[in-house]
């Protein structure tokens, strides 16, 4: 994948800008390391919807696996990687590290400072907690300074009202 002109193998955005949607709707694509994560890191039933896991943001209710996750996690992302999808994660530190780690250079997707009240609606939207949604935007302009400052990614892409992960890697040029 590129924009303008710097070439990049992963992608991180941060929540509402539709990276479960995305890795929903093309899985021969795209892997949601998120879920991944979420995945290795606590017991998650087989049966749950999107919308009752998204229910449990900011309030897991389910048993933790062991302590060191992070090695089955590892492990199937290098698989996923081998296999050529591509990675699309949150800025959670463990999975910039692991990028970084291995040398893969990715874009960080991150909304526009004028989004705050669309991004929480989009939380409400999608059925996270109002009080998860309501952190969040009480937050938002704790992290937009911190997007603006971060200087890991090979590339940087502030998005705007009504866009989604989906149409900007369309202006990226990219194929699903």
């Amino acid at each position: 994948m590129e924009y303008k002109n710097i070439k990049f193998e992963a992608i991180v955005a941060t929540p509402a800008c539709g990276k479960s949607y995305l890795c929903d709707k093309y899985p021969n694509t795209f892997v949601d390391v998120d879920e991944e994560r979420l995945k290795c890191k606590y017991f998650i039933p087989e049966n749950i919807t999107r919308k009752e896991l998204e229910e449990t943001k900011g309030n897991r209710l389910f048993a933790r696996r062991t302590k060191d996750y992070r090695k089955t996690l590892c492990q199937k992302l290098d698989t996923y990687l081998k296999q050529g999808k591509i990675l699309i994660a949150a800025p959670h530190e463990e999975s910039i590290n692991y990028l970084i780690e291995r040398g893969i250079k990715f874009c960080f997707v991150f909304p526009n400072i004028k989004m705050q009240k669309e991004i929480e609606r989009r939380m409400i939207d999608r059925g996270n907690p109002s009080s998860f949604s309501k952190e969040n935007s009480d937050l938002f302009f704790k992290f937009y300074e911190s997007n603006l400052n971060e200087s890991r990614a090979a590339v940087k892409y502030e998005f705007g009202e009504n866009e989604y992960l989906e149409d900007i890697l369309k202006k990226f040029n990219c194929k699903f």
